[in-house]
């Protein structure tokens, strides 16, 4: 029992190594200080790092403790694919998470034969001039939808429908011979934003929500992104707005809908185009009659440059949605204790104006735009691939 216990303590301990010298260069009295380690202990762990290649020794002139020790950049490097846009996003980023080439790849609808695109898009992608003599050591994937933990295959995704009950983890694991991770979009944009960008940088609790075609949520809890039993915790697009809908003698007088019908910018847009088509006036209309379009062509990017212009139209709809999320946003950190709601997505171009009117429904917290935008997703699985590479170190 002694064995196995001073085992994990010095797992534990090699963990805290790394995550510190993620954050900044230090030396080993600096390490030992934070750690309450001896320096002793301190230098026996280093020592199996820097054997493994995995820290960056600086120089020997100082004496041991004050030897400057980071994690070396060029340990190897992970590629990061980004499945929650019509765009696929590809990234190769070193150990230091910086990104030394990227791809994208725009003709992907998710049918049959569009793994093997990305695939071999990801193949060309790790032979290029940026990457030669460095060592793949994960590709790690975000992509909407329920991921089973174990096997990779999708519980449930929409956009992959047409491919079938695939496991993504087998396909790239097998192509590229690497440790493989796939994991919930949303929660890898929340990983992002909180490794590294700036609104949570010291945020202990916090509900990140996206708010776009679709509607999603992830969860921080005491620093650490939660997944919940099996990965996709945040889940909040079907949630009932009233449990009346689900019985059979409903009156159909309480129909709100879902989260989803309710609050995305889709469902929004739907309502919008609607209303034009009964008559209502609205700048959009103005937009499409000198386009020559139809109401319904009206699209996202134009719903949010007609709410920035105060149409009466527009800000009735989605101030209307806003009710619901930031009432939603209220409720959630009531029940969490949360020190703040992120917002992500294509609702942040709505401006400070939106911001302002959804905080009077969340009350007490906090409610921000994401700073790192569209890239806290590539960066958090980014983040992940490196977490996943380090944890088989342990």
């Amino acid at each position: 029992m002694q064995v196995r216990n001073q085992s994990y303590l010095r797992r534990k301990n090699k963990n805290s190594i790394i995550e510190l010298l993620r954050k900044k260069t230090q030396s080993y009295s600096d390490l030992a200080r934070e750690l309450k380690l001896s320096n002793t202990a301190i230098a026996n762990i280093v020592d199996d790092l820097i054997s493994e290649n995995v820290v960056y020794r600086e120089s020997d002139s100082k004496g041991r403790g004050g030897i400057n020790l980071s994690i070396n950049a060029d340990y190897g490097y992970v590629v990061a694919v980004d499945l929650s846009r019509w765009q696929i996003i590809l990234s190769a980023a070193d150990f230091g998470s910086n990104i030394l080439t990227t791809a994208t790849i725009d003709d992907i609808t998710f049918k049959k034969g569009d793994i093997e695109k990305i695939v071999a898009a990801v193949e060309a992608l790790t032979k290029r001039e940026e990457l030669k003599g460095r060592a793949l050591r994960c590709i790690a994937v975000a992509s909407p939808g329920k991921i089973d933990k174990k096997s990779g295959k999708f519980i449930l995704n929409p956009r992959f429908r047409e491919i079938g009950n695939i496991s993504l983890q087998a396909v790239f694991e097998e192509a590229f011979g690497c440790k493989v991770v796939i994991k919930n979009d949303i929660n890898l944009a929340l990983l992002g934003e909180k490794m590294y960008g700036g609104v949570l940088k010291n945020v202990q609790n916090a509900l990140m929500l996206h708010v776009d075609v679709g509607m999603g949520a992830a969860l921080l809890i005491d620093g650490k992104v939660y997944e919940g039993s099996h990965g996709f915790a945040g889940e909040i697009g079907y949630f009932k707005l009233n449990m009346l809908l689900s019985d059979e003698n409903n009156y159909g007088n309480l129909n709100y809908g879902n989260y989803y019908d309710s609050t995305s910018l889709f469902s929004v847009l739907s309502i919008v185009k609607r209303e034009i088509s009964l008559g209502t006036e609205t700048v959009l209309k103005d937009w499409l009659e000198a386009s020559g379009r139809s109401w319904d062509d009206v699209t996202i990017d134009e719903l949010l440059k007609a709410y920035r212009l105060k149409d009466a139209l527009v800000v009735r709809a989605i101030h209307s949605a806003a009710r619901v999320i930031g009432t939603f946003a209220s409720s959630m950190s009531e029940f969490l204790d949360l020190d703040t709601v992120i917002l992500i997505g294509s609702v942040t171009g709505l401006g400070k104006e939106y911001l302002k009117y959804i905080s009077k429904y969340a009350k007490n917290c906090p409610v921000v735009f994401s700073e790192l935008g569209s890239d806290a997703t590539i960066m958090g699985t980014i983040n992940a691939g490196i977490l996943a590479v380090f944890d088989g170190l342990l």
